[in-house]
């Protein structure tokens, strides 16, 4: 531990108390759904539960660990990667040579850690998510703890430079189909409620 309380904030925020819209109607597109919002991120994170399983010990041990929901961690698997699902045999994304494994870790920002399936690569990525929570928590210091986890997201995806300025209405606007943070939450609400 850092001593500055970090793993108790993360924890404060309730992933269940985030407010969401879900994917938005180009996620459910992509993925052949007819309906959108919480719905299509709820039928999303379901599609993936059989293969989440396969790493549930080192999800909830490492949401343990480092105070984060085992359900948030879930969700952000689900999103980036499918549960594993589209990654290539060499464990980058089918669709981004520079992402790595579950998780999805650019190896241009980051040395990416252990194999793509591995304890070390999700351990990376939840520690790479507590640094985005502590970056809101320090530069929205106006927003309630639920509204800087949901910025965090939006940074995760999107880096903290070109998240840090928006106002929190504006979050979804400079991530992937303009949907990111709310998939990730309502996948993440759809797994706690699911074993996780």
């Amino acid at each position: 531990m850092d001593g500055d309380g970090w793993w108790w904030t993360v924890v404060d925020g309730d992933i269940s108390r985030v407010e969401t819209t879900g994917a938005s109607e180009k996620t459910a597109m992509v993925n052949q759904l007819s309906c959108r919002g919480v719905e299509a991120s709820n039928r999303l994170a379901e599609r993936d539960l059989k293969k989440m399983l396969d790493y549930k010990d080192t999800i909830i041990s490492q949401g343990q660990s480092l105070g984060v929901s085992p359900a948030l961690i879930a969700a952000i698997i689900s999103r980036q990667s499918r549960a594993g699902t589209l990654l290539k045999v060499d464990g980058f994304g089918q669709s981004d040579n520079n992402c790595f494994g579950l998780m999805q870790i650019n190896k241009n920002y980051h040395a990416v850690k252990g194999t793509a399936f591995s304890k070390e690569h999700v351990d990376e990525g939840v520690t790479i998510f507590i640094q985005q929570v502590k970056t809101m928590r320090r530069d929205k210091k106006n927003w309630n703890k639920e509204q800087q986890l949901k910025g965090a997201l939006a940074c995760y995806i999107a880096g903290d430079d070109r998240v840090r300025h928006l106002a929190y209405e504006e979050l979804d606007s400079v991530t992937p189909n303009e949907d990111f943070a709310n998939d990730v939450v309502a996948r993440a609400q759809w797994f706690a409620h699911n074993g996780f």
